[in-house]
């Protein structure tokens, strides 16, 4: 039967990757907030998936596998791919995700440092390393560090953090080849959609051959509900999941924020439409029957 409209959103975080809740606050949000199914899509990691399974059984949400997944193709230096329905103990998954776990360590870490080296450089005091590491129950990432220069009051939002600091301290991120990426999450049972594709480009001269080669490889589906699509571009890549055969998908990437978006909505009073999980399992199921 199909999802009801509402109560679904296929894309949000814990402070495992990026975000600011744990799990089980995570679900219990989204329980709040009427979200009945949920993808955890941390970014390379599926270190979330155990605790927020038992807060979903706890409060009534059906918590789905997923995972965010960084890759490169071409010009595009970091896609993001959103894994589903795949098995999460699949060895070579782990294997790659450990290793993907140790370079985001190592990333987080040099961030963290010319951060420091930019503060003394203003003559301000240095974060402290270990407990900025408390705001991560995983990898320290750039979210993390600008709620700690929010919280010692280097800056008033997270905007002017990432523009004041992080952005020009930034690190390159591990990252996967776009085929890699869908094939890692295939043989590992599951199906991939093309996370929030408008943060790439609007331009379908450029969109499309990076859709036409993600589709070859094996992609299902196109994040089309996404607040950086609301409202205007929604329709242009509704047309461009259906000139492709992609399933549209969608999710409020919800990251904990305050100024962020709200659990199972991708813009104040506009849900995600709850047929996007059915699409998507129809078209898993029928990817398995062939």
């Amino acid at each position: 039967m199909p999802t009801p409209l509402g109560g679904v959103d296929l894309h949000a975080h814990t402070n495992h990757s990026d975000g600011l809740d744990t799990p089980a606050q995570l679900v219990v949000k989204a329980a709040r907030h009427g979200v009945r199914h949920l993808a955890v899509t941390d970014h390379d990691t599926l270190a979330a998936l155990p605790e927020a399974r038992v807060a979903g059984a706890a409060c009534g949400v059906e918590v789905k596998t997923g995972i965010e997944l960084s890759v490169q193709h071409g010009d595009f230096g970091d896609i993001h791919l959103l894994g589903y329905f795949f098995d999460s103990e699949d060895a070579a998954l782990d294997t790659c995700l450990a290793r993907l776990k140790e370079g985001r360590t190592q990333r987080g870490l040099e961030i963290l440092r010319c951060v420091n080296c930019k503060l003394s450089d203003l003559g301000r005091a240095p974060l402290d390393s270990e407990r900025v590491q408390q705001y991560a129950s995983g990898v320290l990432t750039r979210p993390h560090l600008a709620q700690a220069l929010v919280d010692q009051g280097y800056c008033k939002g997270h905007q002017e953090a990432f523009r004041d600091f992080l952005i020009p301290c930034n690190a390159p991120k591990p990252a996967l080849s776009l085929e890699e990426g869908i094939r890692l999450i295939a043989n590992a049972g599951g199906i991939c959609s093309l996370a929030h594709p408008g943060v790439l480009s609007n331009d379908p001269n450029v969109l499309d051959p990076l859709l036409a080669a993600a589709k070859s490889l094996g992609l299902a589906g196109l994040e089309v509900y996404h607040r950086a699509h609301h409202p205007d571009a929604i329709p242009f890549f509704e047309a461009a999941a259906l000139r492709h055969h992609l399933v549209p998908t969608g999710g409020s990437d919800y990251h904990g924020r305050p100024t962020g978006p709200t659990l199972g909505e991708i813009a104040p009073g506009y849900p995600v439409p709850g047929t996007v999980l059915h699409d998507l399992q129809r078209f898993a199921a029928g990817r398995e029957s062939d």
